[in-house]
Parts: structure tokens; C-alpha cells; sequence
């Protein structure tokens, strides 16, 4: 027979998580009445994914966030492009506001280049398309336009990595760019209780602290849009992509590399973060807490591969930020703005011919 102890301790445990669990629940209801989806769905493998499409004028701009990011702090470029650029942007499974996938569906960059052009085609949104990729989204945008040649138009990678991270493992370790901490980070994700990390951050803030996911929404979106973020952040969906997304890394430099395509004299515009980003730009910290050698040989490593990068066209731009660090449509949407409209300008003029 387990010791009292043990028994009490499972006990409460199982409590917790049956608290944690319905809180969770009734939370998510409540925002999903205060925070309605402002675009419409489409129904992919069974799932409903949200879409939203604004704005006139093509091409049409296709948004792919990075890793786990539901998309919002987009809204300065999508609000810079329209109402004269039609934008086209959806959340992907369990983000914003779509269903999850299930737990045992493979979430890597070369599925969701897959799932890509199973939304395009269901939201009726014709092509050929500018597509914008940041981060992982860049890599997801490569795959797509390597399989869809004819559906892309243009391309813009901001600040993306890509098969040539490799260099960064040589440079720096793979525990620090390889995948094992991804796997470190899902895990982390699947053994946290969602229902918990909400009541902790909502306790904290009635006690008037400012806990980290706050400030990070206070930066990254317009004061009228924080509760918003906040909200779909903490929901469970959100939780699972995370988990999904981080063990997708895994094989992303051979899929990478399997596909790895020159594409010819289309428009490519690549823009990197600043080597040394302005303070209070989004995660200037991260940055800023490194050793100068460090930084130096990170920064010589990540302009090589940025360079690589605007080498698979023969038309191509690579632009580096001034003062962003890696989220530059939070720190400097204006320079993407910039960059994609004098690239629809580009691909007008050129469908004009």
C-alpha cells in the first residue's frame, strides 16, 4: 500500500489538474463570446481554419507568421498594404482562431507548405501570389513556391533561417541550433497546464504586475488589441501548435535541402534583422545579453546565410534593418511595407509586358 503521503500528494494533483482543466474551459468560452473571428473559415482535413483576406489590388500579399505566432503583429504592415494591396492571411491549425490538428499530425515546415495550398485553394483566393514569410514562415514559403512555381509571383523571407543554419551549429553547437531544444521546449509546453499559467497571469495582474507575456503584447500590438492577444495566447489550441510546431524542427534542413530551388529572375526581397538592434525593439534583450564575440560570430554567420538566401534569384534584394531585431514587422513594419509594395509595383509592371 503507497505511504499516506504519496496518496494525498496524487490526490491533490489530480485536483489541481481537474481545476486547471475547467478553468481553462470556461476561460476560453468566455473570450471566444468577447473576441469574435473577424475573417471566415474554411474547412481543411476536416478542421476549420480562419481566414482573413482584405483589401484590393493584386498580387495578393499571402502573411506567413513564424513559429507559433497567431498573426497579430502583423497589423501595422496588413494596415500599411490596405485597403490598396489585397492581403491574404490565415491562421494556421490551433493559432488564432482555428481548430487544432490532432496531437499525433506531423506539424513540420514541408506539411504546412502542404496545408498552405489546401487553404488557398479552399478560400477561393486566386494566385499568383506575393508571398511574405517571416521566420519559419520563410521556410514554409520556399517549399510552397518550389512545389506551386506557377502560383508565386514574388517572394519575401524576413529574417529567416534556412537549410545553411548548419553553420550556426558548426559555429555555435546543435544543442544550441539543432533540434533538441525545440524537443526541450515541447515538452515544456505539453507538462504545463494551461489553466494555470492563465490563473497565475491573471492573478498577477489584478496584484498590478506587469508579467512578461503582458509586456510582450504591450509591445507587439495596439493598445485596443492587447486583451485580444492576451486571449489567444492562453488558449489551449495555441499550447498544442507550440508543442506541435517546436518538434516539427526536426528534419526542416533536409526538407530544406531535398527542395532547395533557384527561382529563375523571380522577385526576391530578403530582409534581415540589424546586427545590433536598436534598445526596446521586441526581444532587444535576447539580443543585447550577448558577449560581444559572440555576437560578432553570430552576426558574421547570419549574414552569410541571408546572402545565401537572396542567391536563389537572379532578381533579388537583400535589405538590413536598421534598428529591428528579429520580429521586424513589430519594430519596423514601415520597411516591409516598403519593400513588398515596390515589389507588387514590380510584378504589376512586369504582367503588364
Amino acid at each position: 500500500m503507497p505511504p499516506r503521503w504519496l496518496t494525498a500528494a496524487a490526490i491533490t494533483a489530480a485536483a489541481a489538474g481537474i481545476a486547471s482543466a475547467a478553468y481553462q474551459a470556461f476561460s476560453e468560452r468566455a473570450d471566444s463570446r468577447r473576441f469574435p473571428p473577424p475573417g471566415r473559415f474554411v474547412t481543411v482535413r476536416g478542421r476549420r481554419l480562419h481566414v482573413q483576406a482584405e483589401g484590393e489590388g493584386g498580387p495578393t500579399v499571402v502573411i506567413l507568421p513564424g513559429m507559433t505566432d497567431n498573426g497579430l503583429g502583423w497589423v501595422n504592415v496588413r494596415r500599411g498594404l490596405a485597403p490598396g494591396q489585397r492581403v491574404w492571411q490565415y491562421d494556421r491549425a490551433g493559432l488564432g482562431w482555428s481548430q487544432p490538428a490532432p496531437w499525433w499530425e506531423w506539424r513540420g515546415a514541408s506539411a504546412l507548405a502542404d496545408e498552405l495550398h489546401e487553404v488557398l485553394e479552399a478560400s477561393g483566393e486566386s494566385g499568383p501570389y506575393l508571398i511574405v514569410g517571416h521566420s519559419m514562415g520563410g521556410e514554409i514559403a520556399r517549399l510552397y513556391a518550389a512545389r506551386h512555381r506557377g502560383q508565386v509571383a514574388g517572394m519575401a523571407l524576413v529574417d529567416a533561417p534556412s537549410e545553411r543554419m548548419t553553420w550556426m551549429a558548426e559555429e555555435f553547437g546543435r544543442w544550441q541550433y539543432g533540434p533538441l531544444r525545440h524537443w526541450q521546449k515541447a515538452l515544456t509546453y505539453a507538462l504545463t497546464p494551461c489553466g494555470l499559467v492563465r490563473a497565475r497571469l491573471r492573478l498577477a495582474i489584478r496584484r498590478g504586475q506587469e508579467p512578461d507575456l503582458l509586456r510582450r503584447m504591450r509591445h507587439q500590438l495596439p493598445a485596443e488589441m492587447v486583451e485580444l492577444g492576451l486571449a489567444l495566447e492562453l488558449t489551449s489550441g495555441q499550447r498544442r501548435a507550440e508543442v506541435q510546431e517546436d518538434l516539427g524542427r526536426t528534419g526542416v534542413v533536409t526538407a530544406l535541402e531535398a527542395e532547395r530551388t533557384h527561382f529563375g529572375s523571380m522577385p526576391l526581397t530578403v530582409i534581415s534583422k540589424a546586427p545590433y538592434p536598436a534598445p526596446g525593439t521586441y526581444y532587444y534583450e535576447y539580443f543585447a545579453s550577448r558577449s560581444p564575440d559572440v555576437a560578432e560570430r553570430y552576426n558574421r554567420v547570419w549574414a552569410r546565410i541571408q546572402a545565401d538566401l537572396a542567391s536563389l534569384s537572379s532578381d533579388s534584394t537583400l535589405i538590413v534593418a536598421e534598428r529591428a531585431a528579429h520580429n521586424i514587422q513589430v519594430d519596423e513594419p514601415e520597411l516591409i511595407v516598403k519593400a513588398v509594395t515596390d515589389m507588387c509595383h514590380k510584378i504589376r509592371d512586369h504582367q503588364r509586358l
